[in-house]
């Protein structure tokens, strides 16, 4: 259906999922997408519990990849190139995402901005899901993120953002894991990008365990921190070999994965 930005301009809407043994947390998700969605391209870590077959029941157009698991940074960037949306969203598939909030996160990015990312902490936003570890670890995170990069946000660790896809192109992530968040934020300082943050409630999981363990992911969000701090800055947008190689493999991997909504491999000759 898409929708008019403020220059009259009509904008496809793609959102991108990762997925991994949702299927109890599929009907909740994907039936409250809104209709204005254009494509839902999900990347599945081949899940074993139905969840490909669970996401046709309510979105029979869902463009879906099938790869091995490797982590919801992997997933996120694969999502992200086989997009084909003006704007990009990217959310969680376990429930804890409110759907309805889409059309917050579009709000910034229709009138100009670059990015917009969910917060927890403002007002107007909140979670179920924050326990005390996780909420001292986040506020210690996003206090160095401030610092370091001179940024003002108020929240780091939470993948609920829509980016105009030509934002995207401009940071290069390299992080496999849930510590895509954190360096996608710094990267998009970097980048010099327009971002909005936007208030959002996270509910908690609906059904099944998270991947997350908050020791192990905590020490590669310090990783990233530290490691693009000392990186050089005009290292940032470089489309070096190493980039060009990357994004090649991830066009050609993909598209071997890639399934339509009958789950007929395309003809790309």
């Amino acid at each position: 259906m898409s929708l008019m930005d403020k220059k009259k301009q009509m904008k496809k809407i793609s959102v991108v999922i990762p997925t991994m043994n949702e299927s109890k947390n599929i009907k909740e998700v994907f039936s409250n997408i809104p209709d204005f969605v254009d494509e839902i391209v999900v990347v599945d870590g081949n899940s074993t519990d139905g969840t490909r077959e669970e996401i046709k029941k309510y979105r029979s157009d869902t463009k879906i990849i099938t790869e091995q698991p490797s982590g919801k940074g992997a997933a996120m960037k694969t999502g992200f190139e086989m997009a084909t949306g003006d704007l990009i969203i990217m959310m969680d598939a376990d429930g804890s995402h409110d759907p309805g909030e889409i059309p917050l996160l579009l709000d910034p990015i229709l009138d100009g901005f670059d990015v917009a990312k969910g917060s927890r902490l403002l007002p107007g936003g909140g979670s179920a899901d924050f326990t005390p570890f996780r909420r001292l670890g986040n506020k210690i995170f996003v206090s160095m993120v401030n610092t370091l990069y001179s940024t003002n946000y108020t929240d780091l660790c939470y993948g609920y953002r829509a980016f105009k896809k030509e934002a995207l192109d401009r940071i290069y992530c390299s992080s496999n894991g849930f510590e895509i968040e954190t360096e996608q934020s710094i990267l998009m300082k970097k980048a010099g990008l327009k971002i909005k943050e936007v208030p959002s409630f996270e509910a908690k999981r609906k059904n099944g365990n998270s991947n997350l363990n908050s020791i192990r992911d905590g020490f590669k969000i310090l990783n990233v921190i530290l490691k693009e701090y000392l990186k050089p800055s005009d290292t940032i947008n470089k489309k070096d070999e190493h980039i060009i190689s990357y994004t090649n493999k991830v066009n050609t991997e993909s598209r071997q994965r890639i399934s339509t909504p009958d789950h007929r491999p395309l003809d790309f000759k």
